[in-house]
């Protein structure tokens, strides 16, 4: 339809986010943040034919010939970060570096999946259920950390 937008690509949605994170931040956390963010566009790339459909999967294969640097995200659409937040959270290889990576992460992933869930062009049940399984795994990934701190201060 003429005049109609459509969804956004998680490129789009991601650079956004990060860029108001990184407003006025300085020093260890803004490149916890730029880290934060190559991580979280490096998962999409990763888990890919998780979250696209077969024609998404056609055109990333063409995407990828010019520029294979975050081609998923340049092809993805908006709400495929919702459902791939869970993964980012969980899996051990983007959890950053250090403590304050893990804790960073963590806080950025409701703010996040709230900006997206809110978009006009996803607004339905399907991105609330994506948003409610994100809450889910920030209240997992909080109780994981308390386990360990409480784990590392006994010994």
């Amino acid at each position: 339809m003429p005049g109609v937008r459509g969804v956004p690509r998680s490129d789009e949605v991601i650079r956004r986010f990060f860029a108001g994170e990184r407003r006025g931040v300085t020093g260890r956390r803004l490149e916890r943040l730029e880290h934060a963010e190559r991580d979280l566009l490096a998962c999409l790339d990763e888990h890919a034919s998780l979250v696209l459909t077969e024609q998404e999967l056609a055109l990333l294969a063409l995407e990828r010939q010019f520029d294979a640097e975050h081609a998923a995200a340049r092809v993805a659409q908006a709400d495929a970060v919702l459902l791939l937040l869970p993964l980012f959270l969980e899996e051990s290889q983007w959890q950053g570096l250090e403590y304050e990576d893990r804790v960073l992460r963590i806080r950025l992933a409701e703010p996040l999946a709230y900006g997206i869930a809110r978009l006009p062009e996803l607004r339905g049940p399907e991105a609330g259920a994506a948003v409610w399984t994100v809450e889910a795994t920030v209240e997992h990934a909080v109780w994981m950390l308390r386990q360990e701190r409480e784990a590392m201060r006994r010994h």
